[in-house]
């Protein structure tokens, strides 16, 4: 199952409903504490995260995702429109393996970068 945390309905429906096409079990959260809740009770094979989710920024959730047991080995890809150089570093420190900027990647390099990082492939 894929957890995509996006506070903006309009990111994260479409990239839901993209991945449930592509015959993923996909589900959305709109804040870090929905992503974290959702965490605790379902077991993910990869979550994409943006960074700028109010009110605990994305980085923030992933520290604490992190500190869990069951969310360290977790894969995560950023799809956010932040792209500086600081916050890729510090998401690759907390183990992200990918950096998608939003506006900037296809429908295709979105799937491709799934299929790369996912536990489990689609049923």
């Amino acid at each position: 199952m894929i957890l995509v945390v996006d506070d903006h309905a309009e990111t994260r429906k479409p990239l839901v409903r993209l991945l449930q096409v592509e015959g993923y079990t996909a589900v959305g959260a709109a804040n870090a504490f929905e992503a974290l809740g959702a965490a605790q009770n379902s077991s993910f094979d990869l979550i994409l995260l943006d960074v700028m989710i109010p009110p605990m920024d994305g980085l923030t959730f992933l520290m604490r995702l992190r500190e869990d047991p069951r969310g360290r080995e977790v894969p995560v890809v950023v799809v956010s429109g932040l792209s500086d150089a600081q916050t890729i570093a510090r998401a690759r420190e907390l183990g992200v393996r990918e950096h998608l900027v939003k506006t900037q990647f296809s429908s295709e390099q979105l799937l491709d970068a799934v299929r790369r990082n996912i536990r489990k492939p689609p049923v």
